[in-house]
Order: C-alpha cells, then structure tokens, then sequence
C-alpha cells in the first residue's frame, strides 16, 4: 500500500511525501528507520482531490493549553533526571498535540546545536512572551530549570483561567444588550409602519405618545444610516486620539481614574503587572530587568508611563514601594504589600500575594455589577416594549373613541 506522510527530519524541517508499506505500522517504521517524526500518517487515495489528502497547516501560534501542556511536561521530565535534549525529545515523541511536536523537534536540534534553552525559545519568536523566555533563562542559570518551568506553568494557567472568568463574566450582559438593541430596532422599524395606514386613514388627533414613537420610528428607518456613520465618526475621532501619545495617555489616566470603572483596569492590570515582577523576582531575575519585562504586561498608557518611571529609578537603587507610591496610579493595597515585602525580606511573595488580592477585588466587583447589571438590562428592556405598545395601544383607542 502506498501511505501519504508528513514527518519532521533531523534539521527540524517538515517534509512531505509517499512510500510503500504493507501497514500504517511497517510505514511508521519506516519513517522512524530514516530518523522522522511522523506528524500525519495515511493511505494514498488517488481519487481524492491532493487538497483533500493535504493535512492542515500548524498554527504559528501556541494556544495557553499547548504552552501549559509543553512546560508542565517538560517540568517532570527534567525532574525525573533527564537532560533538556531528551526530555524535548520524549516530549515531542509522546506529544497528541502536533504543533508542541514541532516545536519540540526544533528545540531539541537548537540545544544540541549548543544553544541554551533560553535562547532556543527567544529564536521562536511570537510563540513566547518576554517573561516565559526571562524565566527560563534565570531557571538554567541558578540550576533550577525544572522549578522555574513548574511556576511558569502555574503562571500562565493562572493567568488564562482569571482572562476566561472576566470574559465569561461579560458575555451575558454583552448578548442580553445586543439582543435588546436588535429588538428595539425591529419594533421601530418593522412593527410601528404597520400601524401607521390605520392612522393615517383615521385622521384625527393621536395622543403625544404616540405621535412622538411613530416619529422615532420614522427618525430610525429614515435616517439610521446617518446615525451609524455619527457613530463611526465619534469611534474614529476616539481612536486617533487615543493613539496619540499626549492625548491618549491623557484619556488614559481619566479612564484609570473614572468612577464607572470601579477601578478595574488599575486593579487587573496592576494584578498581572506585581504578578509577573514577583514570579521572575522569585525565579532569579533582578529586580529591574523582571520590571522591564513586566512592562509588556500593562496596556493602560497612564499605568505604563508611570511603570516605566519605577524601571527608571529602580536602576538608581530606590525602593519599588516607594516608587509605586509616587505614580498615584498604583492600588494603595498593592504598595502597602510592597512596602512590608521590602521590610520583611519577602518582596516576591507579598508581590504575589497583591496580585491575588486585586484579582479577589477585581472578580468580587465584577460579581456584584453583573447582579445588578443582568436584571436591570431586563427592566429597561422590558419598560422600553411596554412603553411602545402602551402608545400604540392609546392610539388605538383614541381612535375607538371618535368612532363612537
């Protein structure tokens, strides 16, 4: 039988082609005889279009589960006393997921081409953020790579399962807001104009109520487009300013310091910010390059103007309490942890520890808006129908009456 193969070579590249075997099995052998890695492996069909038999292409990226399954195995294997080349190649060997396999078979011809694993994974890149690789890197140089992979897995999980709960958290209300928009839409636009012949044959004196839904009706059918591209206009005109660097670190701070935020975008993002400095703090890294690569973590232009002065004066010898204090932006909670970390010697843990505690805050407080967010959606919602039929239901019978 002839079998379609997709395998990775000695130099790493993904080759393609067709061989002869009596079973799936003999042509895995075959494969592992001229030292390939099978990725796909199956019988020729050559009355199926070539599109068909193709495999699909790797993502470039690695999804958080890939990254948590790579460095979780990889943990215990260098744990169990094996060395990083035979552990990336077991990993790659074992591995269900084909795009951690390729990347395993190009780690491994990377470090025993002389690289460090630190510099392996730096050479990929896209695929891993700036604090994945400074991890690495303080693991292999205090000799505790395997400790260091086991709280990077930890980190990234923890991370991807607190953006998964605020998203979860958000998707009702966004869908029950959407549905309330659409609903309104269709009530002006296609339910009111059937209504209207009968008023206009009438032609006595509606009430106001009705007069004014028939002319929102009339205003949304009639003039909706001019309201969209208002819209447009107001969203372009926002974008620019924002990706001003005057304007938008000044849009920036107002938005951090504004009421109707709750706070929640200094608290999550000041959360990820202490969690990544104290991760790398405790994996090793200086204090100043762990804030340098923490940087990479804030998307607030006030949070991350006033992140880069603590880098800063960090270098000068000061203390990052301190200079978390002077930014005004920072949580208070979060530099009061700071500040006893620095005095007990336990700056990592207590930075740690801030981060969860603005995470509890930061998903407490989204808890208790959605309570009160979900059921007020649905009040507005269903005042807003109410008050439409209510008026065409007037109309209605102030036309009864002068029939009468």
């Amino acid at each position: 039988m002839e079998f379609f193969y997709k395998a990775i070579d000695r130099t790493g590249e993904l080759q393609r082609g067709t061989l002869q075997a009596t079973s799936q099995s003999a042509a895995a052998t075959e494969l592992s005889r001229r030292q390939m890695i099978p990725v796909d492996l199956r019988i020729q069909n050559h009355r199926l279009p070539a599109w068909l038999t193709q495999p699909l292409r790797i993502r470039s990226r690695l999804s958080t589960r890939d990254v948590v399954t790579l460095t979780q195995g990889l943990a215990s294997l260098l744990k169990a006393g094996l060395v990083l080349d035979r552990a990336l190649h077991i990993m790659g060997a074992t591995t269900e997921r084909r795009g951690i396999r390729i990347l395993c078979v190009d780690l491994e011809r990377r470090v025993r081409a002389g690289s460090t694993f630190a510099d392996a994974l730096s050479e990929r890149r896209g695929l891993f953020p700036p604090y994945y690789v400074a991890m690495a890197s303080a693991g292999e140089l205090g000799g505790s790579l395997p400790e260091g992979l086991e709280r990077l897995a930890s980190f990234v999980e923890r991370a991807a399962a607190i953006r998964e709960r605020i998203v979860s958290s958000l998707i009702y209300p966004a869908m029950l807001a959407g549905m309330i928009l659409v609903t309104m839409i269709l009530v002006l636009t296609v339910v009111l104009p059937r209504f209207r012949s009968l008023f206009q044959e009438s032609q006595a004196q509606l009430p106001w109520a009705t007069r004014g839904v028939l002319a929102l009706g009339d205003f949304v059918g009639a003039d909706g487009w001019f309201c969209v591209g208002l819209i447009a206009m107001g969203a372009a005109f926002l974008y620019r300013a924002w990706h001003d660097p005057i304007r938008g670190t000044r849009l920036a701070l107002r938005l951090l310091k504004a009421r109707w935020t709750f706070g929640l975008i200094s608290k999550t993002q000041t959360s990820r910010f202490l969690r990544t400095i104290g991760t790398l703090s405790r994996s090793g890294v200086p204090l100043p390059q762990a804030t340098s690569v923490a940087l990479g973590m804030l998307q607030n232009r006030a949070l991350l103007a006033a992140a880069r002065d603590v880098h800063t004066r960090l270098k000068e010898g000061l203390n990052l309490s301190l200079l978390l204090d002077r930014g005004d932006v920072f949580p208070k909670a979060a530099v009061q942890l700071a500040r006893v970390g620095e005095e007990t010697g336990r700056l990592d843990d207590l930075l740690i520890e801030a981060a969860d505690t603005l995470d509890r805050e930061s998903q407490g407080t989204i808890d208790r808006l959605l309570s009160v967010l979900v059921p007020s959606i649905t009040i507005v919602m269903g005042a807003l129908v109410a008050a439409i039929i209510a008026s065409v239901l007037v109309g209605i019978l102030s036309l009864n009456d002068l029939a009468f």
